[in-house]
């Protein structure tokens, strides 16, 4: 089974030889490589020692290889610490006639800040795991960013349970068994904090690393104590802080703050953990939270790439114990809000209560059901009925 990929249609519109560079970066194995090799064969990993022998022989190696205006694709060059002097060298040689594809599982924007600047040399796109839309059609064009104030959903035909429940990687998913998602879940962690984090970090506590990162599923869907946490791991909360930091720009998972802006006694400070990876929670209610948590953190994200504005998610709580689970913003203004459920609910009071005084749609989401209207810019429907049509016409 081939799955298009919605990034490979913002990526196509931009790759030719007077164009910047092009930045492809999300969590490991969500496809990426997969993806880059779609375009040329001219394909260079730099942590092998084959590629590392070849820079050393000749810093313009890649040249050997190839015809005229081809395309070049560096993956994993960004853990090189000279990496934006590398690129900024090859892009501003005076006998460039290629361009480059440079593909990577940490964020380019955050790892070795310091050094040459390639401002305005690339463009830079993401790939998350799949969302709802890339499952259901093998053809489709980017959608615009939905206006929730004036949308009225649809009853759809497919529907998203096995995305719920087999994550949305591409190994597990494409697996179809419950078993070998398992399985790749305890690896993923193991890998991650094993390889990459040596990798990008000089961490001598791996072991509590990792602990913190098993620790982690449990306290999905609640705003995390820092403090808690250092206590069951047994150290700072400093280190915590960095780790979490770490595993965020490691796309392990995604941290996402409480939005308070004109919100009276809203709480301001404790933020919110979801897994890339939404079933490493096994429990329904958090599992489902979790999966919303990343379709719409990466729909957010989609339409920041293709220049729809600052679109963010976060989630509404204040001290009178009134939340909501997530805000979509743009450009800081709440545009909807959302609320996760197991089942088809009644329409939830706290939730009212904000639809009234920020005068924008409510939404309540459950795996499986019919659509409900429940009063102006309130409603009820299925996961699959919000998802579809979010990032893909």
């Amino acid at each position: 089974m081939l799955i298009k990929r919605f990034a490979h249609k913002l990526i196509s519109q931009t790759i030719n030889q007077d164009s910047p560079m092009t930045f492809l970066t999300g969590p490991r194995q969500v496809g990426k490589t997969f993806l880059a090799r779609t375009y040329s064969t001219n394909y260079y990993n730099w942590d092998t020692s084959e590629v590392k022998k070849q820079f050393l022989k000749n810093p313009y190696f890649f040249r050997q290889n190839y015809s005229k205006d081809s395309l070049v694709i560096f993956d994993e060059i960004h853990k090189r610490r000279d990496w934006k002097k590398l690129l900024k060298g090859y892009y501003d040689s005076p006998d460039r006639m290629e361009n480059f594809l440079v593909t990577g599982s940490g964020r380019f924007d955050t790892f070795r800040k310091g050094g040459d600047s390639l401002q305005g040399r690339y463009n830079l796109y993401h790939l998350f795991p799949l969302v709802f839309d890339e499952i259901r059609k093998s053809s489709f064009s980017a959608a615009l960013p939905r206006d929730f104030l004036n949308w009225t959903p649809e009853t759809v035909s497919e529907a998203d349970e096995t995305l719920i429940n087999l994550g949305g990687f591409p190994a597990p998913f494409l697996s179809g068994s419950l078993s070998s998602m398992l399985k790749w879940n305890d690896q993923y962690i193991e890998r991650m904090v094993k390889e990459d984090v040596r990798d990008f970090s000089n961490v001598q506590k791996i072991d509590q690393m990792e602990l913190l990162a098993r620790l982690l599923p449990e306290r999905v869907t609640s705003p995390l104590s820092i403090k808690a946490l250092s206590e069951d791991i047994d150290c700072s909360q400093v280190a915590i802080k960095s780790w979490l930091r770490l595993f965020e720009q490691l796309y392990l998972g995604v941290l996402i703050s409480p939005f308070h802006r004109k919100i009276h006694r809203a709480v301001k400070k404790e933020q919110k953990w979801y897994f890339y990876q939404w079933t490493m929670n096994e429990d329904p209610g958090a599992l489902f939270e979790n999966y919303l948590a990343i379709q719409l953190s990466s729909t957010c994200q989609y339409w920041r790439d293709q220049g729809h504005g600052l679109w963010e998610l976060y989630y509404l709580r204040d001290q009178d114990r009134r939340e909501v689970d997530f805000v979509i913003c743009r450009n800081l203004k709440p545009m909807a809000l959302i609320e996760a459920k197991c089942s088809e609910t009644s329409f939830p009071s706290p939730l009212n209560y904000y639809v009234e005084k920020l005068k924008i749609p409510g939404f309540v989401l459950y795996p499986k059901g019919g659509v409900k209207r429940y009063g102006p810019y309130k409603w009820g429907m299925s996961s699959a009925a919000f998802l579809e049509g979010l990032v893909a016409k």
